[in-house]
């Protein structure tokens, strides 16, 4: 490495009101080097990489790119000094063409007709050079999520990126994209680029980072080289944990993976559902899932999971079929009749879906058992002794919040899904179903969420767990289910699992039916 480091961030601070999300951070990237930034919900990873990409201001410390102090106030300004960013959601034009969203926002030479040719053949260059494939006459709404990235990545390339900041890139992408991904991030690096990879996937990391940087708590607590840690050592560093966070969350793992028999505890018989847009998506699809089994759903965003989860839980009528819960029928019922027998539903959106975000933490976690007996006194809400169970959820589940009285809609996004969490394990369900549960919530909290599913199957409940994070699905469920468009392509108990052909399966590669 260079003596003068690509990339020197120096003792930034930035506070929001009274919370100090950066500490005085310091960050030293390589030219030539993938850099990981790991650690938990509210460490400051991407509060730090928003201020080097311009969204933010820092309150004050210094960003020195190869040498050279700069000053960074916007991301006009940080795209001219070669600092390029690819977000968790992308920025693009649904209804343009690959090239035409790359080349958003820049004047390219000559021209109309000729400067959008110009443009087309370096995007393509660019794409073969460091092996994005992607055809740039289609349409944005065609591209699947891994394409769409590919997409973001070439279009801060087509900028002159030397610094590419990628925030969480592979939480959507199959196993075979993540490689390719990883091996276009090397051709980078060899060609003399430099890489920031914002994650909290520590295998992931260990696989193509060259160094690593832990931060807590908006403050840098050490930088790593890859041969001078592991999984554990890692994962207990990013936690301030010295028993180790991986090791608990494998041991949890490997029990849920021993219990292979189970009774039927969820049937679903023949399931068709509708869209938003009134297409049949779900067409006569049959599920049993057993009491105290989980079952995992592998598949790409859009392939109709989101859709079945809701029919499978009262939220979207289901145009035929049938969904029974140990003896009771309950395709035709009200919403009321679905929370009395137990079904429980973490949704995929928890801010449109899963939260009022006007009223506090109290009256959204009795949300759906507010009917219920043990909520009510006298035939009115019990609000003292809700309060008093709201205070102990956010006790329990670790809510970051000044009160119970707390509005929802004023929390992170990790502290509103601990609230959902909270609520769905609070109804103590028969059928739980979980959408990307654990989306935004760091390796403790994942551990806990782990634990409480554990504790729900030990009671018998029916688990479906709905996640476009693969690592997840295969982690802790029994069985795994592959969709592609709507439909069952795949099935594999656990053990018997391959990574790949289950990303196969899921981008509608090999033959339908069970492996």
């Amino acid at each position: 490495m260079n003596d003068v480091p690509r990339l020197h961030m120096h003792e930034v601070v930035k506070t929001f009101g009274p919370v100090r999300a950066l500490d005085a951070v310091s960050l030293e990237v390589a030219a030539r080097e993938v850099h990981g930034l790991l650690g938990g919900n509210g460490a400051g990873k991407t509060t730090l990489m928003n201020v080097l990409f311009g969204l933010y201001a820092a309150d004050s410390g210094a960003v020195r790119i190869d040498g050279e102090e700069v000053s960074i106030n916007s991301p006009k300004d940080a795209i001219a000094l070669g600092v390029g960013m690819v977000h968790q959601t992308f920025l693009q034009v649904e209804n343009y063409t690959v090239v035409e969203n790359v080349v958003l926002g820049t004047r390219p030479e000559g021209s109309h007709g000729s400067g959008m040719a110009a443009a087309r053949d370096r995007i393509v260059e660019l794409s073969r050079r460091f092996g994005l494939e992607v055809d740039p006459d289609a349409t944005i709404e065609q591209l699947p999520v891994g394409v769409r990235q590919r997409v973001e990545i070439l279009k801060a390339l087509y900028r002159g990126a030397k610094i590419l900041i990628l925030d969480e890139p592979t939480t959507n992408l199959t196993p075979q994209e993540v490689d390719a991904l990883f091996a276009s991030l090397r051709t980078m690096v060899d060609e003399g680029m430099s890489v920031i990879l914002i994650t909290h996937k520590i295998r992931e990391t260990l696989a193509v980072c060259d160094r690593m940087t832990v931060m807590r708590d908006g403050a840098r607590v050490q930088t790593l080289e890859r041969s001078e840690t592991d999984q554990e050592h890692l994962a207990a560093v990013m936690v301030g944990e010295s028993h180790g966070s991986y090791d608990a969350v494998q041991a949890i793992v490997e029990e849920t993976h021993e219990r292979r028999t189970f009774e039927p505890g969820v049937v679903v018989t023949g399931a068709a559902v509708r869209n938003d847009h009134g297409v049949e998506l779900i067409h006569d699809f049959d599920l049993t899932v057993g009491a105290g089994e989980v079952v995992g759903f592998a598949g790409v965003a859009g392939n109709g999971q989101v859709e079945l989860a809701e029919a499978l839980t009262g939220v979207r009528p289901p145009l035929r079929g049938q969904l029974k819960v140990g003896e009771k029928q309950l395709s035709g019922t009200p919403t009321a009749t679905w929370l009395d027998s137990g079904v429980a539903y973490v949704p995929e959106d928890r801010h449109r879906d899963g939260i009022l975000p006007k009223l506090g933490i109290t009256e959204n976690l009795i949300l759906g058992s507010h009917r219920a007996s043990r909520a009510r006194k006298g035939g009115l809400i019990d609000w003292r002794g809700a309060k008093q169970r709201a205070e102990q959820a956010i006790a329990t589940f670790s809510i970051r919040a000044n009160s119970a009285a707390t509005r929802a809609g004023d929390l992170s996004g990790g502290n509103i899904q601990r609230v959902i969490l909270a609520r769905a394990f609070a109804h103590r369900p028969g059928f739980l179903v979980l959408h990307n549960p654990t989306r935004g919530l760091d390796i403790g909290s994942t551990r806990f969420v782990y634990e409480q599913i554990r504790a729900a199957t030990d009671e018998g409940c029916a688990v479906l767990l709905v996640s476009e994070d693969l690592d997840e699905v295969l982690a802790i469920s029994d069985r795994v289910v592959a969709l592609y468009q709507g439909a069952q392509v795949g099935e594999w108990a656990s053990g018997e699992v391959d990574p790949y052909e289950v990303g196969r399966r899921m981008t509608g590669l090999g033959e339908e039916g069970a492996a």
